[in-house]
């Protein structure tokens, strides 16, 4: 797995300021031609607690331990508004959190892992709390369920698919996949899709830059996983020391 440890703190990630004991991670391409991601990692503060707690080798994922107290630290933010830079404090997570990071597919990924869930020390087991109850529950009974980076897709039932003829008019073409949380530069597209009250559905292709193309016969339910997330609104800040890329 493709890592680099820095000596000097990320300063890219938001032009953070005073960030020296502060953990940092990212996700970086190099070269031209053939650009090759690698992750970024500086640890911060010599006290901070950052290591590796489990790793698998055939699938080139491991789970990174990250335990630091809590510190300020300025972030410069840009607002297009008054198309001035403007200094916000922040403060680093005071508890400790646990990471999956490493290969999916043909990309590199970063996965905060709830800390709400139980402990969570073994790779196997950071999978199986990352699927939500009802992919687990689903799961028991048809082997059908896809995935596709972040998000899952079970099978409709009956009601669901009846649910869907009768209200066909809402169906969209080439639409990105909807979350109310952490937005991506790069949508998953789903060849059709509709919104139902709080729930979604997909049928046909769903396509994304970093995955391959997933083929759906029929509408199934998407499903988000588990993984800690930042909300839309909170965008401008640094998560827990990562910048994310998807």
């Amino acid at each position: 797995m493709p890592v680099k440890i820095k000596k000097e703190p990320l300063s890219s990630i938001r032009l953070s300021i005073n960030n020296q004991d502060i953990f940092r991670m990212s996700i970086n391409t190099r070269g031209k031609k053939h650009k090759r991601e690698y992750f970024r990692i500086y640890y911060g503060h010599p006290e901070n607690d950052i290591r590796v707690i489990d790793t698998d080798s055939k699938n080139q994922q491991l789970i990174l331990l990250v335990n630091e107290p809590e510190r300020k630290y300025t972030v410069r933010i840009w607002e297009p508004k008054k198309s001035v830079w403007l200094s916000q404090t922040q403060k680093s997570p005071n508890f400790l959190r646990k990471y999956l990071i490493g290969m999916d597919e043909s990309h590199l990924f970063i996965a905060e892992l709830p800390n709400n869930l139980g402990p969570i020390n073994k790779i196997k087991d950071a999978h199986k709390v990352l699927k939500p109850n009802n992919v687990l529950e689903k799961e028991k009974k048809t082997n059908r369920i896809k995935r596709q980076g972040e998000w899952f897709f079970i099978p409709t039932t009956q009601k669901e698919i009846e649910l869907i003829e009768d209200n066909s008019n809402l169906i969209k073409k080439k639409t990105p996949l909807r979350s109310n949380v952490r937005r991506s530069r790069n949508s998953h597209i789903a060849d059709q899709l509709i919104n139902i009250g709080e729930e979604q559905f997909v049928s046909g292709r769903i396509s994304h830059i970093e995955h391959k193309t997933l083929k759906l016969q029929g509408w199934f339910k998407v499903v988000i996983n588990n993984e800690v997330r930042i909300s839309a609104t909170s965008r401008n800040q640094i998560y827990n020391g990562v910048k994310f890329i998807d």
